[in-house]
């Protein structure tokens, strides 16, 4: 991987900036409640063109503005997009600000400011002596992220092949821990050849990931955690509770610890949400009754784990538990790390089982796919799309991709999906008239000429085989457990589970 640092040469203003008198993106602060930031925070001054924050900043610092004006920059190769202002009265920031991501937009002061200054530390103390301040906070922050995300502002440029398998892994990594991205296809988005022609690099040296005013050359997923910070540096660190696995169970498990002030590390092996980030529409999870996202549910479940403080490190996997100094466990993580826990809770979840068909592995992550995620509706419109599986995340997958899809096929080896699949769920389906539900039936080949074109649909009863066309395969058929790291202090089943 290369990372090429590009000048910043102009700066242009973006047509329409967010309303400051919006309630949501922009609160204003009674004179009281400032007062009471200034007892918590530290006060501090920005002379005029002096950086508050920079786009890519981890921990970038909560700020109240008391006086002055502010700029917000989305910086990228060749120009610096002034995309928002705000004034005296109000706080800077969004989620990054409380999680530790990296800043997706970068604050400049027009004049000289005054502000009240918290660190994260500080902004979990504010918050916890403040309680009735928390939820506008981080309803603000979250609104501010969503419209950073909606006008493409702060979001990573994925310039690839739509058949690669490396940009495949990129995204998925990248989506799956909510940070936004968009993939430029450079066979079909037009944007993408004048952006290669600027950056003055071949469609051949593609995928490139194009990150603030810096050019990623060919990265791997693991490239891309290490250089984003994915995983947390906790090398030989003592922790009251280390959770294996970050899906709902996992992250649950980590706001109840958090909670009760024990210090609490989740490592997971991908993205917090685990499988249930992947799903497009949730809705027999508790607590939410019109359904949630699984990439909502994750970002919700995972800011609530780091308001108290919980240590998450994605693209980090346990590879093994041991028994530790003075009674602790010693959990070993695949990078070379290794943390010591009081208590661990192991969560890992499962893994989905891998399509048993000629030219799978060829086509896995470019064109065969095991999750389908919410930007995958708009790469399929208009094509021919199939989903293997009868159970309520193949049904979910097919309801979401019939949105945009010419058709859906769904592709299940049993009589039918009344037994496998959730009644609702069974009814979208039957509703849709661009989904057909194929019983009886089992993909046994995929195949194409560098991206997938064709999939084999063989007849369980005659063993017949009908060759059709499809642009992507969606495999959701069952899963098998993740127990690898556990096997040496825990007893498993034949199939691989912890006997209780």
């Amino acid at each position: 991987m290369a990372l090429e640092e590009t000048a910043t040469p102009r700066q242009i203003r973006a047509e329409h900036f967010p309303d400051l008198d919006d309630e949501v993106m922009y609160p204003r602060l009674s004179e009281a409640k400032i007062e009471k930031f200034a007892r918590l925070g530290t006060r501090r001054t920005f002379a005029p063109g002096e950086t508050l924050y920079a786009q890519g900043q981890r921990d970038a610092p909560f700020l109240v503005i008391e006086r002055g004006r502010v700029r917000v920059l989305d910086r990228k190769p060749g120009k610096d997009v002034w995309i928002a202002e705000a004034d005296a009265g109000t706080f800077l920031g969004d989620i990054a600000t409380f999680t530790g991501e990296p800043a997706i937009a970068e604050c400049v002061a027009d004049e000289e400011t005054d502000v009240i200054f918290f660190d994260r530390s500080q902004l979990r103390a504010m918050l916890a002596a403040w309680p009735e301040m928390a939820e506008p906070v981080l309803r603000t922050m979250m609104a501010r992220r969503e419209w950073h995300s909606e006008h493409g502002y702060g979001v990573l440029r994925l310039i690839a092949p739509r058949g690669s398998r490396r940009a495949f892994e990129v995204r998925d990594l990248l989506e799956r821990n909510l940070i936004p991205v968009r993939w430029y296809d450079v066979d079909t988005d037009p944007e993408s050849a004048p952006m290669l022609d600027w950056l003055q690099i071949p469609r051949e040296e593609t995928p490139l990931l194009v990150r603030n005013t810096a050019v990623l050359r060919n990265p791997s997923a693991a490239q891309v955690a290490r250089e984003l910070g994915l995983r947390a540096e906790v090398d030989g660190e003592r922790f009251d509770l280390v959770v294996l696995g970050g899906g709902p169970a996992g992250l649950a498990a980590a706001v109840y610890g958090g909670s009760e002030g024990l210090r609490t590390l989740v490592a997971e092996a991908w993205a917090p949400g685990g499988q249930a980030g992947t799903s497009t529409r949730i809705e027999n999870y508790i607590g939410f009754p019109t359904g949630i996202s699984g990439s909502e549910l994750a970002r919700k479940a995972t800011l609530q784990a780091r308001r108290f403080d919980a240590v998450l490190s994605s693209f980090h996997r346990a590879v093994e538990l041991a028994r530790g100094p003075e009674g602790l466990v010693r959990v070993d993580l695949d990078d070379g790390q290794h943390a010591l826990a009081r208590t661990v809770v192991v969560a890992t979840g499962a893994r989905w089982r891998t399509l048993s068909a000629a030219g799978v592995e060829r086509f896995t992550g470019a064109g065969v796919y095991y999750a389908a995620m919410a930007s995958d509706a708009e790469r399929c419109r208009d094509e021919d799309v199939i989903v293997i599986g009868g159970g309520n995340s193949a049904g979910q997958a097919a309801a979401h991709l019939s949105r945009t899809a010419r058709s859906v096929r769904v592709i299940t080896r049993d009589d039918g999906l009344a037994s496998t699949m959730s009644r609702y769920l069974l009814e979208r389906i039957e509703s849709r008239s661009n989904i057909e539900v194929l019983t009886r039936t089992e993909v046994s080949a995929v195949d194409g000429n560098g991206r997938l074109d064709y999939a084999d649909l063989r007849n369980r009863d005659d063993g017949s085989v009908d060759r059709v066309a499809t642009s992507a395969v969606f495999v959701m058929i069952g899963a098998e457990p993740c127990t690898e790291a556990v096997h040496a202090m825990l007893e498993l089943d034949d199939a691989g589970y912890i006997k209780c």
